[in-house]
């Protein structure tokens, strides 16, 4: 059997329909000349379908299970025959389907639903056959008996399937059988029987319609089992004579049994019924008269015990298993078993359980099996996509009207428009010659006319009628002189000229010219919106928002007018010349309803210039993989006290002088010349990009490649990767583990600025994690070096210090319960938990070590040339926060002081007053509170291992109280909040490190960001010993570990990865004892209170559960009311930077938010689009298939102040022609031959998440 290919081969059926119309199917029954097996579904006109009567059998396959061969799988065993023997057991017709997988000429493999392209057979009728009809069945002959036979290959090239099916009638016929199975006749020969030797028959009944069946059921079985001489039954037996005395000789002989004479004693004779004998030739025969009869005991009443019978097993798993559909994707749909399969479904070869994905597919298949009937295909598929009430059928309808397909009605109406057949053979001429004539005499129908002769055209493949539809008839100065203006009259004053001529002209004709003209105007939105209102009253189907979108494939109507702009060429290029004007309709529709001229400009010319709107923001082109570096600018650029201080900066420039440098203290260390230097050059350059983003009129400008390098790389980065490489040789073999170890021995605590002689920032984690809940607390993410006071400070509190109204008596036996001890790092302090200690805080996830600069092992020695590309790996390296710690320490260095912090002597500025804040870490040490003071310019946040945390959760485990080893002793420590700036920078953890498989992997559990957070319950306010704040969060931090007690008990209690939890365990010992007890075994004695006992205990645990469920519930709402009203420190959200990709690196993008005008904007690289939905941002677990990373919080009392992300003052289009300009500016330390080398090397820099 060949393969099929593209050749056309008429429609086929999906598995599904296939057996569907086999269970339908009653064999020599044909309704209307229709045969359900042979012949394609027939079309359905909105008029009903005599497809099966109400009394036909609706067959319900049982299997025979001695004769099925089913795998119980399907395998690639290609060339293996696998077969289902299964009989009806309403009608107890019998159904062979046999599966045969034949080697083809290519190899190929059968259709699977793993293969998208082919995820099930598609089977087309190759051959059919059947017994003579004019055979009588009493006539038949009697082994082969009457059948039909059909035969399907897939359509699908090279698989190599070929699908029988053969149906064969009953063996039995019901007046065969009558005898026995009717009860008055049984009844009957019973009483006949019995009264011919009422002394022998002493005690017996007359049979009923089971027994006789069964008995006969017994021969067959013994017939079909026998192994030696064939077994004899008496015709003088009791049972016999009862059951079948002489009245049913025939119905033996019909199955082969013999009757035979022996002698008793004497002369008398006694007669026999010999079993058949089987043979290969009557094998079968008997073995289908065994099934049916089976089946008519099942069916009978039952008056006796049925458990030696078989139960009935169904064969339709079975059936799928073969044909290769098994656990194929179902929709889900409420199901009406009264309620009749929408004939489409039929004609596409599906059934109505399909997913829109297979359906699609299926409609796919039938198009290329029998293009013929492709627009009737489309007709049942449009019609399904309704009545579904699909997006997905919807837009596979959309696009294939977009490619120029059309249905089998469009294709009627489409002729009947002309008043011709759509079979006509009328040659092209005399259709042009209707179209005129009509035209003639409906001029107003113009365009419905148009588009009937497209689809005619479509349909006859002619390109003499194409052309026709699409001649234009009016340019723009007809269209101008039709309507009485001129190419310089205000739009407003078209349009009016317009309506008036509209209500009493040519209406088709005016909305013609109106049109004409708005083409020849495309950034008008007036005249645009004119064109299209008029259109519509004219009759013109105007499609909707929604549809187009579809038309134009796309997904979200959140996508840029840039990404419209690509989907529409990108069809526009490959669609047929009738459709390229539906998708330009569908982009003028987008456009007005954005109000966007940029839409509307591109659509009249591809490459015309838009000029910017100063009312939105302008873009920043990405120079290679500067994705962060971009969102990082745009985010800068909308704070006004930092865009300020950058285009002013002559007024803020230090000045470089030895007085000036002497206390010059940034970050914690002195920072020299050079570095003052780079940092004003790096001013200056940031000072450029501002004013073009001021200033630009383009849609998006440029940054040069000196800034992206001084953004990117500190001065101590370029040192580090120009120093000559050395080998490092350890003195012993030491591991990456090791290495890793070495490297988080140092604190939790990491600096977001520069520290010390690196501008490396590696978040540094104890190796080992400790697991525990996440209520526990953890310390806050600091600058090392950056404290306000280096010192400790004393006050006399006691660590015992705590409310005394908290009652924790009731839970004391579960605190006290043993748990193992880990060990974490802490504030340079190694903390080894003890069995009794409180439970140790989470520690967020260890994050993957950095190549450090001298641990970079190299060959030979460096030119200039690595000397650029070290540079460059260097840079590749660096974490997103490392940039914005360059940033700011670079903005620290360049401006002058405005003071001096005392006693560190670190220098005041405008940049510290704005993004620094401060943490007071506290220490109970014996009897005092010793304290430490850190800066920061952001706050770590960690998400959850698996559950959605809230940020308060995760900034909850950086401040409540934990235990810590201090010379010997645990000690509690916890931290506050001494200094709030006025924007608060939040990163969010995601990067971690597994150290099993020494990679690094993003963790993308959501963390919920409101749009507006207090910070007060963070707050220190240990100068008031009755500090409301604090009494406050050691209530929560006694209810933490409340919690965390009953949680723990009430998963032991109702283990769910055990096979039994608690309660069900006491009850199944219970009830195993009770039964024991009732048994009474010797030898085995069992208290006789045992089993009260143990009802009293399991009384005791539900009681414990309930009681524990209802104190977690009360806890868990006393933390979530616990600071609602404390909302003096108000933040409102601002910033909200994206991540897409993996550890490694991906694509950022930044969300905005504008107060001025109450709305968010997309800052995607050149891409400035507003978020129409906030649920976009906010009600996704993952904002636009990203997760969140950067979050940036503004003071709310001064808003306005601090944030305005407009501020343009466009300038002259011709005196600003550097925004798309590449500079050739070559920053400090690059020579100039390796100056194209690190322009070309920037484009492979990663940022690392």
């Amino acid at each position: 059997m060949m393969a099929f290919h593209n050749e056309s081969i008429g429609p086929g059926k999906t598995p599904p329909r296939l057996i569907a119309d086999l269970l339908d199917y009653n064999p020599r029954l044909k309704r209307d000349g229709y045969n359900l097996m042979t012949d394609p579904a027939p079309k359905f006109c909105d008029e009903a379908l005599n497809r099966r009567s109400p009394s036909d059998c609706r067959h319900r396959l049982i299997k025979k299970d001695s004769l099925h061969t089913t795998k119980p799988s399907n395998n690639d065993e290609s060339k293996s025959t696998q077969h289902v023997e299964a009989m009806c057991l309403t009608c107890r017709c019998h159904f062979s389907i046999n599966a045969v997988f034949r080697p083809t000429e290519f190899g190929g493999e059968p259709c699977s639903l793993f293969e998208p392209h082919f995820p099930m057979h598609h089977f087309i009728l190759t051959s059919s056959s059947q017994s003579e009809e004019n055979i009588n069945p009493a006539d038949a002959i009697k082994y082969d008996g009457l059948y039909e036979w059909y035969e399907y290959s897939c359509s699908a090239p090279n698989c190599p399937i070929i699908v029988s099916i053969k149906i064969l009638f009953p063996r039995l016929s019901k007046s065969l059988l009558l005898p026995i199975e009717d009860s008055e006749l049984l009844e009957e020969r019973g009483i006949r029987e019995i009264q011919k030797d009422p002394v022998r028959f002493d005690g017996e009944r007359p049979a009923e319609p089971i027994t006789a069946l069964s008995h006969l059921r017994s021969y067959l079985s013994d017939a079909l089992s026998c192994k030696g001489d064939l077994r004899k039954i008496s015709t003088r037996n009791k049972k016999f004579r009862i059951s079948f005395a002489d009245d049913c000789n025939y119905i033996f002989e019909y199955l082969d049994f013999k009757l035979v004479r022996d002698t008793l004693e004497g002369d008398e004779f006694n007669t026999f019924w010999r079993l058949p004998r089987i043979t290969d030739n009557n094998k079968k025969f008997i073995e289908d008269a065994y099934f049916e009869i089976t089946l008519r005991v099942l069916t009978q009443p039952k008056h006796f015990d049925m458990r030696t019978f078989p139960t009935p097993v169904c064969a339709m798993k079975h059936i799928r298993i073969v044909l290769g559909y098994n656990d194929y994707p179902e929709r889900t749909r409420l199901f009406d078993a009264d309620t009749e399969e929408h004939p489409y479904y039929a004609s596409l070869g599906a059934v109505g359980d399909f997913t829109d994905g297979l359906l699609n597919w299926a409609y796919d298949r039938q198009c290329e099996c029998d293009p013929i009937n492709k627009p009737y295909y489309l007709d049942c598929l449009q019609d399904l996509a309704q009545g579904r009430g699909s997006d997905d059928l919807q837009t596979k309808v959309v696009m294939a009207t977009s490619a120029g397909d059309y249905g089998l009605k469009d294709l009627k109406n489409a002729y009947g428009l002309f008043g011709i057949s759509h079979e006509t053979t009328e040659p092209d001429e005399n259709i042009i010659d209707l179209y005129r004539s009509y035209l003639e005499s409906t001029p107003h129908m113009k365009d419905e006319a148009n588009s009937c002769l497209r689809i005619i055209a479509k349909h006859r493949n002619s390109a003499r009628i194409e052309s026709l539809a699409n001649e234009k008839h009016m340019n723009f100065h007809e269209a101008l002189e039709f309507l009485g203006v001129g190419p310089d009259t205000a739009p407003e004053f078209i349009e009016a000229s317009a309506v008036a001529m509209f209500a009493d002209g040519d209406k088709q004709r005016v909305t013609l010219a109106l049109k004409t003209i708005a083409e020849q105007k495309p950034c008008d939105i007036t005249l645009q919106r004119a064109a299209v209102t008029m259109a519509s009253k004219t009759g013109e189907v105007i499609i909707s928002v929604i549809d187009a979108y579809k038309y134009l494939q796309i997904p979200s109507n959140t996508i840029s007018d840039e990404g419209i702009l690509n989907y529409f060429q990108s069809l526009h290029d490959k669609a047929s010349p009738a459709f390229k004007e539906r998708l330009s309709e569908a982009v003028r529709v987008i456009a007005l309803e954005r109000n966007s001229s940029f839409l509307l400009a591109k659509l009249q010319d591809p490459d015309a210039e838009v000029q910017a709107s100063t009312a939105e923001p302008v873009g920043l082109d990405n120079i290679g993989n500067t994705c962060y570096l971009n969102s990082l600018l745009q985010y800068y650029y909308t704070v006004k006290p930092l865009r300020d201080m950058i285009i002013n900066f002559d007024n803020y420039r230090m000045e470089i002088n030895d007085e000036n440098l002497k206390k010059k203290k940034v970050g914690g260390r002195q920072v020299e010349k050079a570095e003052i230097i780079k940092a004003q050059r790096f001013v200056g350059e940031l000072r450029k990009l501002f004013i073009k983003l001021k200033t630009a009129s383009t849609s998006s400008v440029r940054p040069t490649k000196e800034l992206a390098a001084l953004t990117i790389f500190s001065t101590q980065a370029e040192q580090a990767a120009r120093k000559k490489s050395i080998n490092v040789i350890p003195e012993s073999k030491t591991s990456l583990a090791q290495v890793w170890q070495d490297q988080t021995s140092s604190r939790i605590f990491s600096s977001p600025q520069v520290i010390g002689n690196e501008v490396e920032m590696t978040e540094i984690i104890k190796e080992k994690e400790v697991d525990r809940l996440d209520t526990s607390s953890e310390a806050t993410l600091v600058d090392a070096n950056s404290s306000y006071s280096e010192e400790f400070k004393s006050k006399n509190w006691s660590p015992t210090h705590i409310d005394s109204n908290i009652e924790e008596k009731e839970f004391k036996y579960m605190l006290n319960s043993e748990s193992g001890a880990d060990t974490i790092t802490t504030n340079n302090v190694s903390v080894e938990a003890s069995p009794s200690a409180v439970e140790m805080p989470e520690i967020p996830p260890p994050i993957p070590p950095r190549n450090k600069a001298g641990l970079v092992i190299t060959t030979d020695e460096s030119n200039d040339s690595n000397s650029v590309d070290k540079l460059w790996d260097f840079g590749s390296q660096q974490d997103v926060t490392e940039v914005i710690g360059n940033v700011l320490f670079r903005l620290q260095c360049a401006i002058t002081a405005t003071g001096y912090e005392y006693p560190s002597g670190e220098q005041i500025d405008i940049i510290r007053e704005s993004f620094f804040g401060a943490n007071t870490v506290y220490t109970q040490k014996s009897h005092s509170l010793q304290q430490k003071v850190e800066a920061w310019s952001y706050l770590l946040v960690f998400p959850a291992k698996s559950m959605t945390r809230s940020i308060y959760e995760a900034l909850d485990i950086s401040f409540d109280e934990q235990m810590v080893e201090i010379d010997g002793y645990l000690v509690p420590q916890y931290t506050s909040i001494s200094r709030l700036p006025r924007i608060m920078q939040f990163h969010i953890q995601r990067t971690a490190f597994d150290q099993e498989n020494l990679r690094s992997w993003k963790n993308r559990t959501p963390v919920t960001i409101p749009e507006t957070l207090y910070l007060d319950r963070y707050m220190d306010d240990s100068d008031d010993p009755n500090s409301a704040i604090l009494r406050r969060r050691r209530e929560t931090w006694i209810w933490k570990r409340q919690l965390a007690a009953l949680e723990a008990r009430y998963v032991t209690l109702l283990d769910t990865q055990a096979d039994l939890n608690v309660p069900d365990a006491l009850i199944a010992t219970q009830e195993w004892i009770s039964k024991i007890q009732e048994l009474e075994i010797d030898g085995i004695k069992i208290n006789p209170e045992l089993p009260e006992l143990l009802e009293m205990r399991i009384s005791e645990i539900s009681h414990e559960i309930d009681q524990i469920s209802m104190r977690i519930a009360v806890l868990q709402q006393n933390l979530k009311n616990q600071f609602t009203d404390m909302r003096k420190h108000e933040y409102k959200l601002h910033a909200l930077f994206i991540h897409h990709g993996e550890a490694g690196g991906g694509h950022y993008w930044v969300y905005i938010y504008d107060s001025v005008h109450d709305i968010w904007r997309q800052y995607n690289d050149e891409h400035v689009t507003e978020v129409r939905n906030r649920d976009f941002i906010f009600k996704h677990e993952t904002v636009g298939g990203g997760t969140p990373y950067y979050v940036v919080y503004v003071r709310s009392s001064e808003l306005n102040e601090i944030v305005n992300p407009v501020f343009r003052e466009v300038l002259n289009t011709e005196t600003d022609n550097t925004d798309h300009r590449l500079t050739n500016e070559v920053p400090e330390g690059f020579s100039a031959s390796n100056c194209a080398k690190a322009t070309d090397e920037i484009g492979n820099i990663e940022y690392v998440s």
